[in-house]
């Protein structure tokens, strides 16, 4: 899983905020081939992971179909059952037209006794070859994103204005470079590759099979991984029809790598997304991929033009660190 960009954002998301927050509301990787001789993970997350409400409704999901190239072979990773887990779930999702689902994220993190929880949710749709939509819907303030095949839009709810670009030609280039799907820390990324399995695998340095699990009532198949800068957690669906349900990663290890001189003493942060309402190549409304201006919304040429290009606040994804809803921790 790719994770420069995200780490970047992720540190400027804790060094951004004064005096550590919690939001207001209710919580709620370019294709490569993937890395061969990978060790057995020695040490993963040894803490209980967390389990978020509202269970993920899978519906509508047919039998995926065979005419697609299917990923890398299960030899290329040392636990057979990781392949085939991960080679199940891109075969699926590789073979949609379309799918949609709503995906939400948890950040805690800690600094110097300090803690702070941000949260989001985001409705997403996708649809081959290039249409998009990756819509807030509670928590941090934070950008939506349409595409309907011919033109994206970026809109930003804090400024009330958007801009409008020439499409991307496919769904992984919205994550590569600085698109607006790159390094979020939705994990949805990785799910919009040509190759999911590569773009997961991308970068891990161990992977076990921690077996099988359940997350409010929904059976998953456990996987571990280890990345030089961090280490995380996956949970599938199992089965020919698998979709992602849970992700928790572990940042602190690379947090503590990127402070660029800033403090970093009792640094920690973990990030967990939950997957819910999953519909693959079911019903989808004409309007999905369409973008409808808000009252008083205003066309710009450039959302944040003279910004600075690392500020997390530029079009994008992933929410910045000046949400307006936040409340003091004490």
């Amino acid at each position: 899983m790719r994770i420069q960009v995200m780490m970047k954002k992720l540190m400027m998301t804790m060094l951004v905020i004064p005096a550590f927050s919690v939001m207001a509301e209710e919580p709620g990787a370019h294709a490569v081939v993937p890395p061969t001789n990978i060790p057995p993970a020695a040490s993963l997350l040894a803490t209980n992971t967390p389990v978020a409400t509202n269970a993920p409704a899978v519906t509508n999901v047919p039998t995926p179909v065979s005419s697609v190239a299917q990923p890398a072979k299960v030899a290329d990773t040392p636990d057979p059952m990781v392949g085939k887990v991960l080679m199940s779930l891109a075969a699926y999702l590789q073979s949609a037209h379309h799918f949609r689902c709503e995906v939400s994220f948890l950040i805690n993190s800690e600094m110097e006794g300090m803690k702070q929880e941000i949260s989001a949710t985001y409705a997403l749709a996708a649809g081959k070859p290039n249409r998009l939509a990756l819509r807030h819907l509670t928590g941090m303030a934070g950008n939506t994103v349409v595409c309907n095949g011919k033109t994206i839009v970026t809109y930003a709810a804090s400024l009330n204005r958007y801009e409008e670009k020439e499409a991307p030609k496919s769904l992984e280039q919205f994550s590569q470079g600085v698109g607006p799907m790159s390094g979020n820390m939705l994990f949805v990324d990785n799910l919009l590759h040509d190759d999911i399995y590569a773009a997961i695998m991308d970068g891990v340095t161990g992977a076990v099979y921690a077996g099988r699990e359940t997350l409010d009532g929904i059976e998953c198949e456990h996987l571990k991984f280890v990345q030089d800068q961090f280490n995380w957690e996956l949970w599938v669906t199992p089965g020919l029809k698998p979709v992602v349900v849970q992700v928790l990663s572990d940042m602190t290890k690379g947090l503590n790598g990127m402070t660029d001189g800033a403090p970093s003493k009792g640094m920690k942060m973990t990030v967990l997304n939950r997957f819910s309402h999953w519909s693959v190549d079911g019903d989808m409304s004409a309007d999905a991929f369409e973008f409808k201006p808000p009252p008083g919304a205003r066309k710009a040429e450039s959302l944040f033009e003279g910004d600075d290009e690392d500020s997390p606040d530029r079009p994008g994804a992933v929410p910045s660190a000046g949400g307006k809803e936040r409340k003091q921790i004490n």
